[in-house]
Formats: C-alpha cells, structure tokens, sequence
C-alpha cells in the first residue's frame, strides 16, 4: 500500500507541477505587460513547491514500504517430513550446476545447537536424539535466523530413530482426516486417557467434546483439537502446546510454559508455542 502512495504522490508532483508550469507559460504568452519579477515567477515557484511537497511524500511513502519489507517474515520452506512423505527425498544440489550447497554461519549454528538443547530440556524431544550439526544442511536450506520451525523440519526429513516420541505433527494443507488428530492427541495424553473419533464426534474419556467436519477438508480446523486439550487438561492430562509453521502443525507436553519456552527460544514472533486449551477457535 505504501508504494501505491508513493506511486501517486509522484503522479500528482507530475500533474500538479506541470499545470503551473503550463500555467505560467500562458500567463508569459498572454498576460498584460508590466508584471513584476515576482508576479511573473510566482505560477514556476508553485510548480517546485508542488514538485517539493509530492516528491518528498513519495519519498517517505517508498521509505516506510522499504522498511515494512525489512520487517515482513521471511518466506518459510514447506518442509515434507519422511513420516508423511514416504520415498520422497530432498534433492541434493550437485555444485557444478547450482553452485555450493547452503551452509550456517557461525551465529546460526550456535542457535541450531541452542534451540535443540532447550526442545530437550523442556520435553518437546527426546535427550540426544540427533547432534545439532547433523541437521545443519537442512536448517541452512531454510535460511536464517535459525527457527524452531526449521530445526523441527530439518529433524523430521533426517527421521532419526524415536525423533518424534514425545511430538506429534498434522498437515495444515492437505486432506485431512479427524481420526489422525484424534490418535496423535491420544499418544501425547498417555496411558490414562483416551482421545476418540466416534462417528461425527471427537471424544475424549467417552465424553463427546466437538463436532468434526464431515468429509475431508483440505484445511486443518483447530476448532476440535483446541476442544480435545480443554478437555485433557480438566481430566489432569499433560496439557498440550502446539507450533504453528508453515504447513505443519506440531503439537507436544512440555515441561515447562509456552512463554518460558518462548523466552529460551528467542523465536521470532510468527513462529511462538501456545496452549491448545487457550486458543479461541
């Protein structure tokens, strides 16, 4: 929007600045004679103020979309984990025809080893379940800064053994289907309890506690599973936070709150952990 602004304001030091251009041309051609310096120059003194005026509202207008570009997230890579995925390989970059494969800096794979310490710490993965550097490859294929979202991507195309035993991962673009929320809440519940589809209904302990959309939506609906963890949560259940990527939703019981979690993370703000039980849809 910014530089449509700016696109007009420049239009407008065009238009505006012309008109008293031509305007004062015809007063030359046509005027009574006798005029002043001043009353003669007066229509080209307009026409700079015009020119001044739009042009430097333009200027700020480009300036301020230049700054909001800075500002936007940086595009997210779609990450298709082997588990979803299966036989589907990242393509590995050959150097002579695209050059040298990606790499982290220093700083990025400090944070690499930084976010996986703190996931383990607080119970969103399993203790030394991959060396940091082992996923740097595919974290540097995401770009920096390093995200939990590119580190929980590049963990799941790796697919070590037992990566995901204390996480759960849905599709949020792809057709879904009810009964796989409903098992992958049921695993991070634990033995105590038992989350269900039982015909149009997700139940939790038995008890029906939302309504699943009928068919196979290409969209995830959060509706059921924020209804599912509110329902955990008051049967004394391990509570469940979940991560917002780009086409993945990951879900895990972690040991400590999301804003703590958040905090040691030092996530940027489009990529922070949440409590299911809290969200509003």
């Amino acid at each position: 929007m910014d530089r449509v602004s700016a696109a007009v304001a420049a239009t407008g030091a065009v238009v505006v600045g012309g008109w008293f251009v031509v305007t004062g041309v015809q007063i030359e051609m046509v005027g009574a004679p006798g005029r002043g310096p001043l009353d003669r120059a007066f229509p080209f003194l307009l026409a700079a103020t015009a020119v001044a005026v739009f042009g430097l509202m333009a200027w700020r207008s480009w300036r301020a979309a230049d700054r909001a570009d800075a500002a936007a997230p940086r595009p997210r890579r779609r990450w298709c984990c082997r588990r979803r995925c299966p036989g589907r390989r990242r393509p590995r970059r050959h150097p002579s025809r695209y050059g040298s494969s990606p790499d982290l800096s220093a700083e990025g794979r400090d944070r690499l080893a930084h976010t996986v310490a703190v996931l383990e710490r607080a119970g969103v993965l399993p203790s030394g379940v991959v060396e940091p550097d082992a996923l740097a490859g595919g974290v540097a294929d995401h770009g920096e800064p390093v995200t939990t979202g590119a580190v929980l991507g590049a963990l799941g195309e790796a697919g070590p053994d037992g990566w995901d035993a204390l996480l759960a991962l849905l599709s949020t673009w792809a057709e879904q289907d009810p009964a796989e929320h409903a098992a992958a809440l049921d695993r991070l519940a634990g033995p105590d309890h038992r989350v269900a589809v039982a015909g149009a209904s997700v139940e939790v302990d038995g008890t029906a506690v939302a309504v699943v959309t009928p068919g196979h939506p290409k969209a995830l609906d959060p509706g059921p599973l924020a209804a599912a963890a509110r329902a955990l949560r008051d049967r004394g259940a391990p509570r469940i936070a979940w991560l917002w990527t780009d086409q993945l939703l990951w879900l895990a019981t972690p040991s400590v709150s999301p804003a703590e979690l958040n905090d040691l993370l030092d996530q940027p703000v489009y990529e922070l952990w949440e409590w299911a039980d809290e969200a509003r849809a």
